[in-house]
């Protein structure tokens, strides 16, 4: 290659040439207001650290399988899961009637039941689990083919849920409901023949076995396993455009500093 003058350039005169015009442009970018000086020893480092100085000083990292545990735990921590039941049954529950007494023919018994707020505590295990206790005030009505009553009752069912991790990214809840003899149920009549009608025909284990399938019934009902079955993945797609609007810059003013 020939220079301006007429004269045969080397190829070592042509790296000169581009040495020198690099040291031009790196000494320019450090020179200039808000550039990064570039080292040798940071050359490698991360760019952009998140947070700040004093909060890197302070954190723990731990594995992405840590991470998860704890993200699952942290999401459905025990009042959200109380929150969850107590906005996914709404108010009231009614069932009935139903056959009840010896051969379901004895009588026919309706229910309708108030919930209360419910309570609940984790059970310690592998698994995320909660024990979860259902209030329920329950008007009964019983129709004894030759004459009707009607009884209230402070009933409690225990159910638990029991959170699972599916693959890629998907949650599922399992509800377990009660065996008869878990639940509570206080009756109350005002009258005296009702009170002999309770010992006599055994009704309280019949109205527990009632409760029971009314809860079954409700928790089968797709309502309630649309709740209990989602994709967090799915779930982050929708919400990301208000993540977005968080973490991102909002105007030219958000990237001066």
């Amino acid at each position: 290659m020939d220079n301006e003058t007429g004269g045969h350039v080397t190829e070592a005169a042509q790296q000169d040439d581009v040495d020198a015009l690099l040291d031009i442009v790196l000494i320019s970018a450090d020179e200039l207001s808000g550039f990064a000086a570039i080292d040798d020893e940071a050359a490698t480092a991360p760019v952009a650290l998140g947070g700040t100085a004093e909060d890197r000083e302070r954190e723990q990292e731990i594995s992405y399988e840590q991470f998860g545990f704890e993200y699952i735990r942290r999401v459905l921590h025990k009042d959200r899961i109380l929150g969850l039941i107590n906005e996914l049954l709404g108010p009231t529950i009614q069932l009935g009637p139903i056959g009840a007494g010896p051969g379901r023919k004895a009588a026919t018994v309706s229910a309708l039941g108030t919930f209360r707020p419910c309570k609940g505590e984790e059970i310690p295990g592998p698994l995320l689990s909660y024990r979860v206790y259902l209030p329920i005030s329950v008007v009964f009505d019983i129709d004894m083919r030759v004459d009707k009553h009607r009884f209230t009752a402070d009933v409690v069912v225990p159910i638990v849920l029991t959170v699972h991790t599916v693959a890629p990214l998907r949650i599922r809840i399992d509800i377990t409901v009660p065996n008869d003899d878990e639940v509570a149920l206080t009756l109350q009549s005002d009258t005296r023949r009702g009170a002999v009608l309770q010992k006599l025909a055994r009704l309280e284990p019949e109205l527990r076995r009632f409760l029971v399938k009314v809860v079954r019934t409700e928790l089968s009902k797709p309502y309630v396993r649309r709740a209990t079955d989602f994709d967090m993945a799915d779930l982050i797609d929708e919400a990301w455009p208000g993540i977005a609007a968080v973490i991102l810059p909002r105007g030219p003013e958000d990237r001066l500093a």
